[in-house]
């Protein structure tokens, strides 16, 4: 059977990871159409990939597509809603904040429609995709590009959706660091190097398989030591009921309270 053929939409930096991941250093690289949208990356990506076309327009890659990958930002997503879908096509959305009810009504009459949440890492093919539901056409792409992590519910895929946005507050970490060695001397390249060499080495087992944060949590926290005290004094002040009331803020937020009764009820 040949390969399906990937349309897709919004060609920034999201979509141009997963076409990396799709077509970099393999024999079968699928068809892959990309929508005017971004011709600098699609110029790049045409370039790189004998497989990998920029049609002339939007409605285009939809007729030539078996699987459309929706790559917009959510201000951009009611175009949707102006193309002409097909009945058999799979449709899936990486548009943060586009709920999936959103998402069918603007596609119909195509019903095979999902969401994903791939990573700039499916370049490496270093990310499994979190995706709701797990679509065939939809697992097949993700499938080429690290795997995939088939999410059992909306409520699940949509808290999915919240935690993995929470990178600027892991940064913003790091650069409190970073001005705390600054203000005792230190230049702020070699702060921010020393900070990223430390934290690159101790993330490495983040990646592995049979992860146990709270393993990771007490191998680092020496007793009497500083990174233990450091510990207990965030969680003193606070910091883990600040960050779930935040995370639970932006889920309401994301989710328009969608979920706010059945949290009630239970």
């Amino acid at each position: 059977m040949p390969p399906l053929t990937i349309g897709v939409l919004g060609v920034g930096a999201l979509a141009s990871a997963v076409v990396t991941g799709l077509c970099e250093g393999v024999d079968d690289a699928p068809p892959v159409v990309l929508s005017p949208r971004g011709a600098e990356a699609g110029a790049r990506l045409t370039q790189a990939y004998p497989s990998v076309v920029v049609a002339g327009d939007n409605q285009e890659v939809l007729d030539r597509a078996d699987v459309v990958l929706v790559c917009l930002r959510l201000r951009d997503a009611d175009l949707l809603a102006d193309l002409d879908w097909r009945p058999g096509q799979t449709v899936v959305s990486a548009v943060a904040g586009l709920t999936g009810a959103d998402l069918a009504a603007a596609v119909a009459p195509a019903s095979q429609v999902a969401r994903a949440v791939p990573m700039v890492a499916t370049a490496q093919r270093a990310w499994a995709t979190p995706l709701r539901p797990d679509l065939p056409a939809a697992r097949e792409v993700f499938e080429r590009t690290g795997g995939v992590v088939a999410v059992g519910s909306d409520e699940q895929f949509d808290a999915v959706a919240t935690a993995l946005g929470t990178v600027a507050p892991f940064f913003d970490y790091l650069a409190t660091v970073a001005r705390f060695l600054v203000d005792h001397g230190m230049p702020q390249a070699d702060a921010d190097r020393l900070l990223g060499q430390s934290f690159a080495h101790v993330a490495a087992p983040l990646a592995q398989d049979g992860l146990d944060m709270q393993e990771l949590l007490r191998g680092h926290a020496t007793p009497g030591g500083g990174n233990e005290q450091l510990a207990t004094l965030l969680r003193q002040a606070g910091v883990p009921e600040a960050t779930r009331a935040g995370l639970d803020e932006i889920f309401r937020r994301q989710t328009g309270g969608a979920y706010e009764a059945d949290s009630s009820d239970g």
